[in-house]
């Protein structure tokens, strides 16, 4: 076996055998991957968990991610549930390159006599960003701090940012408990 220059330097200073030094590096290296797995495991058991059917994830991915960056549309599910059951995309929302407005007339006029007599309420909003820019904005924490404030029976609000250029979906989430902070979540397709 070839000492490495590094390996000889240590020896000198440690006075320990080669065998040593390399059982010691191994065991370190395992131990490292041992704790980053670790730390994964329980980041990905800590992740709030956003339960969404197939359906409604390729319908986001073909409308939002389709189209220029800073368009979106409501998530929708049964009232008492976190479940994303439904999405309707705001094709009249207010959209720039920088910026998407939903509209808030269309959509609180089909909440009222559409979704909610039919027990589907609103669970968030998600909508795309440009570039590779996947976490929520200023502009869009105060957006999503003030629909948590008037609906106080949102445990969390759902906020997926969408890259269309790389057709992919980041879940994220605010928690009422922790609203000035958001969360990356999990997503639980069914």
């Amino acid at each position: 076996m070839k000492i490495s220059v590094k390996t000889k330097i240590l020896q000198k200073c440690c006075r320990i055998k080669s065998k040593s030094i390399i059982s010691h590096v191994s065991q370190n290296r395992v131990k490292g991957l041992q704790k980053l797995y670790a730390t994964k495991e329980r980041s990905l058991a800590d992740m709030p968990v956003v339960k969404i059917s197939r359906n409604v994830c390729k319908e986001i991915l073909h409308t939002v991610g389709s189209q220029p960056p800073e368009s979106g549309g409501i998530l929708l599910g049964p009232v008492g549930s976190n479940d994303v059951t439904g999405f309707f995309f705001d094709n009249c929302g207010s959209c720039t390159g920088i910026s998407y407005s939903p509209d808030c007339t269309t959509l609180k006029q089909k909440m009222k006599v559409e979704w909610l007599p039919a027990g589907v309420d609103m669970k968030g909003f998600v909508h795309s960003h440009p570039g590779r820019l996947d976490g929520l904005s200023v502009g869009d924490m105060i957006y999503i701090n003030r629909l948590l404030d008037i609906n106080d029976d949102m445990p969390m609000f759902i906020a997926p940012i969408v890259i269309p250029q790389e057709f992919r979906m980041r879940p994220i989430v605010v928690l009422r408990d922790k609203p000035r902070m958001p969360r990356e979540a999990r997503l639980d397709v069914f």
